[in-house]
């Protein structure tokens, strides 16, 4: 076996700091090399133990669990995974905000009966372990919008008819910016396949509705696709285009590892659409969205994704890239930019 994960568990309940060591502790490839209670320890456990992943909840006495993740992520940047428990129990903005500050997922804080809720705790902090994460330098106030990158090559004007969005992990970072930043009357509907635990799902279609112009909510079976609103894939099922102008949700397998599979929605996307389609896959580990995205290219739509630059993760991006299926890259900041412009009509020079 290889080198062990090293974990530091931060949480200000001393049965909760159990449970997750317990839990964590029973595999033997990771090793639980500090606990504490609150952020301000936890600054200084990370730059003293240098650990792969931090388990971090949010609520905390001293320092929370939002300033200790900006504070890590400004000055010893380290893989955070945000542990909570039931999220419809606190207001959402709270847990999504760690994201904000450079956290890369939330999960659910494993019960006391452990069970499959310490097996994805576990499953998720070796994926996480292998994230190469940046500093994170305080946040520009609202309204500083970055400029888009320079020219390096032209994309051809589009006529939009639907666009679909693969993302994993870091996704709802980019998904936040682009859908606050996209017009209430862009002229296309959106459709999402964001990787996430389940029980996030509703939290994080409020998040992205509460900053954007759009009407944004979890997909309903059979509802209409209609300019202006943005359907998430809820969990559980396929999201598919059956035909133009409403989505359909189906059981099945796993495609690419994942239900919603990015890959499942955007196949059903260059079916229905065919050239009027624009499928985009962001950051993400795996392999998820890259079938789907070819697909749209060889129908003879427009194919998108995230550049490294850019990415927490470029594995969904890379594999894209490595099947040939992108038409052009862009970072993860000109998202919006980049729609609104095609979505005009517009040829648009992106850069890198």
């Amino acid at each position: 076996m290889g080198k062990k994960v090293s974990v530091l568990v931060v949480d200000d309940s001393l049965i909760c700091r159990q449970l997750i060591c317990d839990a964590l502790s029973k595999d033997p490839d990771i090793d639980v090399v500090g606990s504490c209670a609150d952020g301000k320890q936890a600054i200084e456990m990370t730059k003293e133990l240098r650990p792969h992943v931090i388990t971090m909840d949010v609520d905390m006495p001293v320092m929370d669990g939002l300033t200790a993740t900006e504070h890590i992520m400004a000055e010893c940047p380290t893989p955070i995974l945000v542990l909570t428990a039931d999220p419809r129990s606190q207001a959402p903005e709270l847990t999504y905000r760690a994201l904000e500050l450079g956290a890369l997922a939330l999960q659910i804080k494993p019960a006391i009966d452990a069970g499959p809720d310490a097996w994805n705790l576990v499953r998720e902090i070796k994926l996480l372990s292998s994230v190469r994460v940046i500093r994170h330098l305080r946040r520009p106030q609202k309204g500083n919008i970055t400029p888009p990158r320079v020219a390096a090559s032209v994309l051809p004007a589009v006529s939009m008819g639907v666009v679909a969005v693969a993302a994993s992990t870091g996704g709802p970072q980019v998904l936040y910016r682009m859908l606050s930043e996209l017009p209430a009357d862009f002229p296309a509907p959106i459709v999402i396949v964001q990787h996430i635990n389940a029980a996030f799902a509703e939290s994080l279609a409020g998040w992205l509705a509460n900053t954007s112009k759009l009407k944004v909510r979890l997909a309903q079976d059979g509802e209409p696709l209609m300019p202006g609103h943005v359907l998430i894939a809820p969990p559980g099922q396929h999201l598919v285009i059956p035909f133009r102008g409403r989505v359909g949700l189906k059981p099945g397998v796993e495609r690419d590892g994942h239900m919603p599979s990015g890959t499942v929605l955007l196949e059903s996307a260059a079916r229905t659409y065919g050239r009027r389609a624009v499928g985009l896959v962001l950051t993400g580990m795996g392999a998820d969205g890259a079938d789907g995205l070819l697909a749209i290219k060889q129908a003879g739509g427009l194919a998108l994704a995230q550049n490294e630059e850019s990415c927490v993760v470029f594995g969904m991006p890379g594999s894209a890239v490595e099947r040939k299926a992108v038409d052009h890259l862009i970072h993860g900041d000109d998202v919006a930019a980049t729609l609104s412009r095609l979505a005009r009509g517009e040829p648009l020079a992106v850069g890198r």
